[in-house]
């Protein structure tokens, strides 16, 4: 019987080694995932470019990396102790547009009302929708994020650390001394701030406009939130104190703004609500 024995492969000797197998289809499909994840990893996060400016100790422009939340610019910027927390304010380019359309939106509707009441020959209601329209004309649109948690510690652990984006601002004012009085009045008043004061008591210390509507007033506290309060006898609410900085927004006359739209007072304190303090302006 003759035996055959095959020769082992010498290293080398390329024609005799054994072809290696093709990648099934399984193998290319993990070799890809793995070569997109370390394309991924090679590619530079976007970083986030956010400005903080007023009572900080490091103002300035911040470059964050992807993936940073409010509080990181704010630590870094580390508030001073002077900063007035409550009236800070955070600008998002992104809440913009819809701020643009509400300033719109307001505009059309008291250059109408100011129309519509100089057909009816009352002077008094078209001098004030002028006037308010002048105020909203005259405020710049600033995309501020209404309500915002703006104390870095707290905000740590709050849901409301919220990503940053491209363009942020932050703003921290000195803390004010005064109530400012605006909407339908005989003119616009600066009040000094009483703790404990009940909003619709500041009334007093400023005259209403003859458009004023004097069943209702709108309180702005300095984060930006907004609630309406009944002043009459029939709907007088509980005593509302403000904080310093806080804006009160008289109405027009609710029947008249009606007629042109009946959330006309609504938008206009929600307009208001979106401007800084003006000691939050750098």
């Amino acid at each position: 019987m003759i035996v055959k024995f095959r020769r082992r492969p010498r290293v080398g000797d390329a024609s005799r080694m054994p072809s290696a197998a093709p990648p099934s289809r399984g193998r290319l499909a993990a070799w890809g995932r793995a070569c997109a994840v370390a394309a991924c990893l090679a590619m530079p996060a976007h970083a986030a470019t956010v400005e903080v400016q007023g009572r900080v100790a490091h103002p300035g422009t911040q470059v964050l990396p992807e993936g940073a939340r409010l509080a990181d610019a704010l630590l870094a910027a580390d508030p001073r102790p002077d900063a007035y927390v409550l009236g800070a304010a955070w600008l998002r380019p992104s809440l913009e547009p819809a701020q643009r359309r509400l300033k719109a939106g307001v505009l059309y509707d008291l250059d109408v009302l100011a129309g519509e009441a100089g057909l009816a020959g009352d002077d008094r209601l078209q001098a004030v929708a002028r006037r308010l329209a002048d105020m909203v004309r005259a405020l710049p649109v600033t995309g501020r994020a209404r309500g915002a948690l703006l104390d870095p510690r707290p905000l740590e652990l709050s849901p409301q650390n919220h990503l940053l984006a491209e363009g942020d601002r932050v703003l921290f004012p000195a803390r004010p001394a005064t109530v400012r009085v605006t909407g339908a009045v005989a003119h616009d008043c600066r009040l000094p701030h009483e703790p404990l004061r009940d909003a619709a008591a500041y009334l007093d210390d400023c005259p209403l406009a003859p458009g004023a509507d004097a069943d209702w007033l709108y309180a702005i506290q300095p984060d930006g939130t907004v609630e309406r309060l009944g002043v009459a006898l029939w709907n007088r609410a509980g005593p509302q104190p403000l904080a310093p900085g806080a804006v009160l927004y008289v109405p027009i006359r609710q029947a008249a703004a009606a007629k042109v739209d009946p959330l006309l007072n609504d938008q206009l304190a929600q307009w208001l609500a979106t401007q800084p303090l003006p000691e939050a302006q750098p």
